[in-house]
């Protein structure tokens, strides 16, 4: 039996009943089809799905969706938002930054604490 959630994603608040044991990365790609947060080396090392909960990084893949419920989370897909590319894109496309792109989301998330690029 599934359990109804409802969580703010990228400023859209989004409502779904999910399995308890549902982890938010599988809940961000599967349910919200939201694939820029990907599923890395599944032991919580690489980073590459990390999402803002709250403001706080968070490796989704070590977080059960029911524990978003009430919260907001921001995802890597919310950095372009209203079309312009966030500074830390930005500096990724001036700097060739980027080989296949797939650990970004944890490299983006980080962004309150990350020094900036040059």
């Amino acid at each position: 039996m599934g359990q109804p959630i409802t969580v703010t994603v990228n400023g859209d608040k989004k409502t779904a009943e999910v399995e308890p044991r549902l982890l938010l990365v599988h809940f961000l790609r599967e349910t919200l089809r939201l694939t820029g947060t990907h599923i890395g080396c599944d032991t919580t090392h690489c980073g590459a799905c990390t999402v803002l909960v709250e403001g706080t990084p968070v490796k989704s893949c070590t977080m059960l969706a029911v524990q978003a419920d009430g919260q907001q989370v921001t995802t890597v897909e919310a950095l372009a938002a209203g079309g312009t590319l966030h500074p830390i894109q930005a500096a990724f496309k001036q700097e060739h930054g980027l080989q296949c792109g797939f650990c970004t989301p944890g490299i983006s998330s980080r962004r309150s604490r990350a020094p900036p690029l040059r």
